[in-house]
C-alpha cells in the first residue's frame, strides 16, 4: 500500500495545482485591482487608459462597479465552463478536464498578462476562470475515485489547504512585485503561468481514473458488445494507484467498481440531466455549497481588511488579514489530518457552530462603531475614521479568527469532500457540475451585493443576518446530512440511492 499510496500522492500533487492556481488568483486579485498597478494612483499625471487603448504601462480609472466584475471574471469564466462540464463532463473524463483546465490558465494568465488593451486583460481572466471551472471540477471527483476509502477524506480535504496554500503565494507574489508600478501586476498574473505549464506536462504521467474506465467500458459493451480496451486500462491505472497491494486485492476491487458501473448503467444510459433523477444527494451537495456561500465566507473574507479598519486598525489592517489567512490554513489542515478520524458530520457541525458564535460577537461589536470625526449619522462617517471601543476591537479580530477557523474547519473542505462522494458513478461529472455553478454563481453574488447589503442592514445588521443563515445551516447539516467515514464510494451511493448492486459484471446488453 506504501508505494501505491506514492503514486496516489503524485498524483494528487499535480491535479491539486489545479487549486494552487484558483487560490493563487485570489491572493493576487487585491494586489492587481488596487491603485499603482490596474488602477491609477491619486498622484498620476500621465494618460489614462480606456477599454481600448494600446500599449504597456497604462493604468485606468474603475468605478466601484467596475471593480466589482473584473474581480469576478475569473469567477464568471469558472460558472461557464461548470455549464459545460454539466453537459460533457462525463464524456471528457476526469484526466481531459484536468488538461483541459491547464490549458486554459495557461492561456488566461499569459494572455491577461501580455495583452496591451485593457479588453484583453478582461477576456484573460475569463479565460483564465474557464481554467478554474475544469480544474475545480475534475480535482475533487478525481481524487476521489483514485484515493483507498481510509485516506479519501484526507486528501479530498488536502485540496483545500492547496488552495489556502496558493492564496498565500499570491500574498507573497503581490509584496513582491507591487513595487514595480502599473505593470508588476503582470508579472503577478504571468508568474501563474508557469505552475500551470508543469500541471499540464506532468498530469500526462497519471493514469485515468479506473472508476470513470470502466463506466466507459460498461457503456461500449451496451453499445457494440464486447470492448476490453477500457477494462484494461483501468487494470493497469488501478495497480498503479494501488502498487504494492496484492493482485487479489486488486482484483477485488477492480470487480466491485465494474459491477458498480454495470448497475449504473443497468438503470438507464445517463444523459446530463440524469442527475436530477437523484434528488436526495443533489439536495445535499446544493444545499451545502450553497449555505457555505450565504453564510457570509467570501464576504467576510474578501473585505477582511476594511472590517479590521472598522475596528480600529488602521494601518496594519493589511498585515492584520495575512494573519487571517494564516489561522485560514492552520484550522484547514487541521481538517485534513483529523476529517477521516472524527467523520465529516462532527467537523461540519463543530465549523458551523464556531461560526455561529464569531457572528454574534461581531454582530454585537459593531453596533458599538463611534467616529473619530464628529457627524449627524453613523453613516455619514468615512471609513477610515471608524473605530471601536479597545474591548470590542479586541473581540472583533479573535471572532474573526474563530470565524474563519470555523469555516475551514467545517464547510470550506467538507462540502467538496462530500460532493465528491455522494453522487452515483454514472451522473458524478454531471451532478458535480451543478453543485459548481450554485457554488461559483452564489459566490458572485454575495461579492457583488456585499456593498449594497452592508449599507442597507449595516454591518452589525449584515453580521446577525449571516447569523440567521449559520443557524439554518446547522439545522441543515443535523437533518439531511449523513456520515460517509471510512465507506467505499459504493458503499455511500447505495446509502444515497438505497438501490444495491446486484447486477452481474459480464456485459449488459440493451433490447
Amino acid at each position: 500500500m506504501a508505494a501505491g499510496l506514492r503514486n496516489v500522492l503524485l498524483s494528487f500533487c499535480l491535479i491539486a495545482l489545479g487549486g494552487l492556481l484558483f487560490g493563487y488568483m485570489i491572493g493576487i486579485n487585491s494586489n492587481v485591482v488596487t491603485k499603482g498597478q490596474l488602477i491609477c494612483p491619486d498622484d498620476w499625471t500621465g494618460d489614462v487608459g480606456n477599454w481600448t487603448s494600446w500599449g504597456y504601462g497604462q493604468c485606468y480609472h474603475f468605478s466601484d462597479w467596475g471593480q466589482g466584475i473584473l474581480s469576478s471574471m475569473n469567477l464568471i469564466g469558472a460558472t461557464l465552463s461548470s455549464l459545460i462540464c454539466f453537459q460533457y463532463a462525463d464524456d471528457l473524463g476526469r484526466k481531459r478536464e484536468v488538461q483541459i483546465g491547464a490549458a486554459l490558465y495557461l492561456a488566461g494568465s499569459l494572455g491577461a498578462a501580455l495583452s496591451p488593451v485593457l479588453w484583453g486583460i478582461y477576456a484573460g481572466l475569463l479565460v483564465y476562470g474557464l481554467g478554474i471551472g475544469f480544474a475545480m471540477h475534475a480535482a475533487p471527483v478525481y481524487i476521489a475515485e483514485i484515493s483507498p476509502a481510509e485516506v479519501r477524506g484526507t486528501l479530498v480535504s488536502a485540496k483545500e489547504a492547496v488552495i489556502v496554500l496558493g492564496i498565500f503565494g499570491g500574498f507573497a507574489s503581490g509584496a513582491a512585485f507591487a513595487a514595480i508600478p502599473q505593470d508588476g501586476w503582470r508579472l503577478m498574473v504571468g508568474l501563474a503561468g508557469a505552475f500551470a505549464l508543469v500541471m499540464e506536462c506532468g498530469i500526462v504521467l497519471v493514469p485515468n481514473s479506473p472508476r470513470w474506465l470502466l463506466l466507459q467500458s460498461a457503456r461500449s459493451a451496451a453499445l457494440l458488445g464486447s470492448d476490453s480496451r477500457f477494462e484494461e486500462e483501468a487494470r493497469v491505472g488501478l495497480t498503479f494507484f494501488r502498487r504494492g497491494t496484492p493482485a487479489e486485492e486488486v482484483e477485488s476491487e477492480l470487480q466491485s467498481v465494474r459491477d458498480d458501473a454495470c448497475a449504473s448503467l443497468g438503470q438507464g444510459q445517463a444523459g446530463c440531466c440524469e442527475a436530477f433523477r437523484y434528488p436526495k444527494p443533489l439536495r445535499i451537495g446544493w444545499g451545502l455549497v450553497l449555505l457555505q456561500q450565504v453564510t457570509g465566507q467570501p464576504s467576510v473574507l474578501y473585505f477582511a481588511t476594511n472590517i479590521f479598519k472598522g475596528a480600529g486598525f488602521k494601518s496594519s489592517a493589511a498585515l492584520s488579514s495575512v494573519g487571517v489567512g494564516f489561522v485560514k490554513l492552520v484550522a484547514t489542515l487541521f481538517t485534513v489530518f483529523r476529517v477521516d478520524q472524527y467523520g465529516r458530520r462532527v467537523l461540519l457541525l463543530s465549523g458551523i457552530a464556531m461560526m455561529a458564535v464569531s457572528l454574534l460577537v461581531l454582530g454585537t461589536a459593531f453596533l458599538f462603531r463611534e467616529c473619530s470625526e464628529p457627524v449627524s449619522r453613523m453613516e455619514d462617517c468615512k471609513q477610515d475614521d471608524v473605530r471601536l471601543p479597545q474591548g470590542w476591537a479586541i473581540c472583533t479580530v479573535a471572532a474573526l479568527m474563530l470565524y474563519v477557523s470555523g469555516y475551514q474547519v467545517g464547510f470550506g473542505p467538507i462540502s467538496w469532500l462530500m460532493i465528491s462522494e455522494i453522487f452515483p458513478l454514472n451522473i458524478r461529472g454531471a451532478a458535480l457540475s451543478t453543485a459548481a455553478v450554485v457554488n461559483f454563481s452564489s459566490n458572485i453574488t454575495m461579492t457583488l451585493c456585499q456593498t449594497a447589503l452592508m449599507s442597507a442592514l449595516t454591518p452589525a445588521g449584515l453580521f446577525y443576518a449571516y447569523l440567521v443563515l449559520t443557524v439554518v445551516s446547522f439545522g441543515f447539516v443535523k437533518v439531511a446530512v449523513p456520515e460517509t467515514k471510512g465507506k467505499t464510494l459504493e458503499e455511500i451511493e447505495v446509502l444515497m440511492t438505497g438501490k444495491r448492486r446486484n447486477a452481474p459484471s459480464g456485459n449488459i446488453q440493451v433490447a
